[in-house]
């Protein structure tokens, strides 16, 4: 459902890229593209990696010269300009608590990036869940009167009433905004 998603909360203007455009390369381009993004949205699968966070890694397309795997550490190489990011794939969220440091991880990548707020799951995911919170979380949030935390809450709220099942904690409290409110 990551591509219906990523269709569903863009808008006219936006840079999008699905299936096999959805690469590093076209990433790294984009995001040089302006000097500032409101958000960056981030849709695919995550990779956790236990003993070392750095190389916890999201699935984008292999594209010529890269296996399609975007780590921590290379997210520490770019510079990314965004008011929010939102990585919407299974547990990126977490990562490995270090004496002193804090978590490690992707988060905290996006963070020493540049982004003030990222937008996470701590957990597995539904696909068709995330795809109705992402959708209430933008629209929530872009109307520029709702913080990224009350949007989220907000949106979290609207999944647990949308359907009986979606009630359980495990469609919609995984989600979780690191960083500032707003």
């Amino acid at each position: 459902n990551s591509g219906k998603e990523v269709v569903a909360i863009t808008r006219r203007g936006d840079a999008k890229f699905l299936r096999e455009r959805a690469n590093r390369g076209n990433l790294v381009a984009a995001l040089g593209r302006r000097a500032r993004w409101r958000s960056i949205h981030i849709a695919c699968h995550g990779l956790l990696h236990r003993q070392s966070p750095a190389l916890s890694s999201l699935a984008l397309s292999p594209a010529k010269g890269d296996d399609g795997f975007l780590r921590a550490l290379d997210v520490l190489e770019l510079d990314c300009a965004a008011d929010l990011v939102v990585l919407s794939a299974c547990d990126v969220g977490r990562g490995r608590v270090r004496q002193g440091e804090g978590l490690m991880g992707l988060t905290r990548a996006f963070m020493a990036a540049g982004a003030p707020r990222v937008l996470v799951a701590l957990h597995p995911v539904d696909d068709e869940a995330t795809q109705v919170l992402m959708e209430h979380f933008y629209a929530f949030w872009r109307d520029g009167k709702t913080s990224a935390a009350q949007a989220l809450r907000l949106a979290q709220s609207k999944v647990a009433a949308a359907k009986p099942r979606w009630k359980h904690p495990y469609y919609w409290a995984s989600w979780v905004l690191w960083g500032l409110s707003d």
